[in-house]
C-alpha cells in the first residue's frame, strides 16, 4: 500500500496467451511449457528490457510459468520499480532478461477498452478465401479508425466469415484484422493467397488483431 491506501501493482506491458501443442510446434518450443507473448507495448517495461512478440516466457525469478494467470498474478503482486528476472524461449533458445516493472494504471487500462462489436456493413467489396472460410479486404485508414487500430495499421480485415468454417472454429471473428500468416506479414489478398499456397494443407498460424488493437495467435486448419 502507498500513503493514500491504494494498492500498487507491477506491469510488464505485454499481451499473452496460452501455449498449446500447435503453438509449441510453430514456435519451436518442443515440449516446454510457458506463456506466449503476442504483443509488446512500445516504451513499456518489457519493451525496454528487450522482450519481443513471439517470445515464450517460461519462468520469472526462477519460478516456472505455464499459465497466463500465474504470470499476471506474479507480476501484479510485485511492487512497481522492482527488477525481475524473466526466462524466455526465443527461436528455441533460452534467454535471460532483467525487467524493471512499470506500474499498472487501472484508469489507463479502462480507457483502452472499446465499446460494442458493431462493425456494420461498411467494409465494401468482399474477397472470398474458401480455404479459411472467410472474406477479406485490405485495411484502410477508415476501417482502422472504426476498429480502434492505429491509422497506419496494415493487414487484411475479415469482412464476412462462415459460421462453421475453419477460421470461425479457430476463433476468428468478423472485424478481426489478420496481420501475419505463418509469421509473415500480409497486407493484401495476394499476400494471403501466397502464404496459404505455401502452407498447402498444413495448419496455418494467424496473428490476429481484435477491436482495440489487442493481438492473439490462432491456429487454423484450412479446408
Amino acid at each position: 500500500l502507498v500513503k493514500d491506501g491504494k494498492v500498487r501493482r507491477g506491469m510488464l506491458g505485454i499481451g499473452i496467451q496460452n501455449l498449446d501443442d500447435d503453438l509449441r510446434e510453430k514456435f519451436n518450443a518442443g515440449n516446454r511449457n510457458g506463456v506466449l507473448v503476442n504483443s509488446v507495448k512500445n516504451g513499456s517495461a518489457a519493451d525496454k528490457a528487450g522482450l519481443k512478440r513471439d517470445d515464450i516466457i517460461i519462468a520469472v525469478n526462477g519460478d516456472k510459468i505455464d499459465d497466463p494467470n500465474i504470470l499476471r498474478n506474479k507480476i501484479a503482486g510485485t511492487t512497481p520499480g522492482t527488477e525481475v528476472n524473466v526466462s524466455i524461449l526465443r527461436d528455441g533458445k533460452e534467454v535471460e532478461l532483467t525487467v524493471k516493472l512499470d506500474e499498472f494504471d487501472l484508469g489507463s487500462a479502462r480507457n483502452t477498452e472499446r465499446e460494442g462489436n458493431n462493425e456494420g456493413d461498411e467494409f465494401g467489396p468482399q474477397n472470398q478465401n474458401g480455404k479459411l472460410g472467410l472474406s477479406l479486404e485490405p485495411v484502410t485508414p477508415q476501417i482502422a479508425k472504426r476498429l480502434g487500430l492505429d491509422s497506419d495499421s496494415e493487414g487484411v480485415v475479415v469482412t464476412e466469415i462462415e459460421s462453421n468454417g475453419p477460421a470461425a472454429e479457430a476463433g476468428v471473428e468478423r472485424g478481426n484484422v489478420i496481420l501475419e500468416i505463418n509469421r509473415q506479414p500480409v497486407n493484401s489478398i495476394a499476400d494471403v493467397k501466397a502464404a496459404l499456397g505455401s502452407a498447402g494443407d498444413k495448419p496455418v498460424l494467424l496473428l490476429v488483431a481484435r477491436r482495440g488493437g489487442q493481438t492473439t495467435y490462432l491456429t487454423v486448419k484450412p479446408e
